[in-house]
């Protein structure tokens, strides 16, 4: 014992004598008997959306600490997005957590969806790639894709309608609250008016020109049965992409709102918009009219039906284009205001004869009359009776002249490669004499212009629906 001692003295060992009995007794029954804090189940939950041309459906696996697996494959029986799918597979996610009281939940999905915690004490949402959520995935495709009564292994869910109403919602996201599209939106959606008596009597009477058709609203109006409402963020690109875009000549700001107007858009302030665009745009502004003439009485020549009447001018010599293009042969109808125009390197009567058989002949038919000024080029075998009346084609001469400085400015050589666009605005433009435009005096609807494209005009978006709809019907009988 003696050497077991002086070995344990380095570590400074002392030796207590034990307490009371009773006092350890109790210390050491409050220590083994204190009950603990229990730790909660938690759960991990696994969810996908896949959809097809045909139907829609989810993956949705439910996983416990202790290992208990619950799977579940959801069918949408109505159409369904992307996007949509993955926002009610984890709808179906939370429900089937409910219904097996789980309330600490762990989600794991490749959506963005980061709310809907009501009903659980904690919950975590992880954005987890596709790649590492397949079985998931796997679930979701094959409730998209299975033939029903099959997989009786798995529990299974019919889901017909969705679970959110997103017509609302979607409007009024897309339409800010400082938009003048809100306030009618939503009186139009939901019936809720502005707390100001005069903005509710207000917002009433002018919903009433207003409705909604799939998710976007429209104005009733008369050039067109629905005007499509255009937000604020977006009028810039309509007024510059006619009045200045690759098929405008830089119009006046009437016209241009007519014009706006015409292809399916609209918004209050289009015509003090367009007004002030023209006069911000310094091409407009350096070659406006500068009128020096006297006015005078106009003698008003007008044709009997469609391209029966033809006025046919000369305009040159013009700076020298590829090809050694010079001059430009302009012909205008009488009737509709159409205007053909071709770039010439030489001005004879053989090149007028063939442009007119090539560009007015062979494309609207014989002509019955044809009026032009008293030049070697047209004084082959007609009569001459009184050519100062030319002053149709003359008109026309300036208005493509006109249109070429605006959009070259200082490349003037280049005005045969910009006369198709000068002369495309130009049929696609509403004309004060007729109060249509060349292109539908001509083929009985208007043509659609870029813009359309850009920013999708109702005719457009009318046209989508029904292809859509169609396609969805061809797909139904084919199921």
């Amino acid at each position: 014992m003696l050497a077991w001692s002086i070995k344990m003295s380095q570590f400074q060992i002392k030796f207590e004598p034990r307490n009371a009995i009773k006092a350890q007794a109790m210390a050491d029954f409050i220590a083994e008997m204190t009950p603990g804090n229990p730790t909660p189940e938690s759960w991990k939950l696994y969810v996908d959306g896949s959809s097809n041309v045909t139907s829609g459906g989810a993956g949705v696996i439910l996983e416990s600490q202790n290992g208990v697996i619950i799977e579940q494959s959801v069918r949408y029986e109505f159409p369904v997005s992307n996007n949509q799918t993955e926002y009610e597979a984890l709808l179906a996610g939370l429900a089937l957590a409910k219904d097996v009281g789980a309330k600490f939940l762990e989600v794991s999905t490749d959506s963005q969806v980061n709310e809907l915690k009501e009903g659980f004490n904690h919950i975590t949402i992880w954005h987890v790639p596709r790649e590492r959520s397949t079985r998931a995935d796997l679930l979701s495709k094959l409730a998209s894709t299975k033939p029903e009564h099959s997989n009786k292994s798995l529990i299974q869910e019919v889901i017909k309608s969705p679970s959110i109403s997103t017509t609302a919602n979607a409007c009024l996201t897309l339409s800010g609250q400082g938009s003048w599209t809100y306030p009618i939106l939503q009186y139009l959606l939901d019936e809720t008016l502005p707390k100001d008596p005069k903005e509710e009597k207000r917002t009433k009477r002018e919903a009433a020109n207003y409705t909604v058709v799939t998710e976007q609203l429209y104005k009733r109006g008369l050039p067109q049965p629905l005007l499509k409402c255009v937000e604020p963020r977006d009028t810039e690109y309509i007024l510059r992409e006619i009045h200045e875009g690759c098929c405008g000549h830089h119009i006046g700001g009437k016209t241009l709102a007519q014009k706006v107007i015409r292809a399916g858009y609209f918004w209050p302030t289009v015509i003090r918009d367009s007004m002030q665009l023209v006069k911000n745009c310094d091409k407009c502004q350096k070659h406006a009219n500068i009128h020096q003439a006297a006015p005078h009485q106009l003698s008003i020549i007008s044709g009997e039906r469609p391209f029966s009447t033809w006025g046919i001018d000369l305009v040159g010599p013009l700076p020298t284009a590829p090809s050694r293009l010079r001059y430009l042969i302009v012909a205008i109808d009488y009737y509709t205001k159409w205007i053909e125009a071709e770039p010439l390197a030489s001005i004879t009567a053989t090149q007028c004869r063939k442009f007119l058989w090539r560009q007015i002949i062979t494309r609207f038919g014989i002509h019955e009359i044809v009026i032009s000024d008293n030049g070697t080029q047209f004084a082959d075998k007609n009569s001459v009776e009184h050519p100062q009346t030319n002053g149709q084609v003359e008109s026309a001469n300036k208005i493509i002249i006109k249109g070429l400085k605006k959009r070259l400015d200082e490349a003037k050589e280049l005005w045969a490669d910009e006369l198709g666009s000068v002369l495309w605005s130009y049929r696609t433009t509403p004309q004060t004499t007729t109060g249509e435009t060349p292109f539908r005096l001509t083929y009985g609807i208007e043509a659609v212009i870029l813009v359309e494209i850009g920013d999708p005009s109702p005719r457009k978006t009318v046209r989508g629906n029904d292809e859509e709809a169609e396609r969805d019907l061809i797909t139904k009988k084919e199921a």
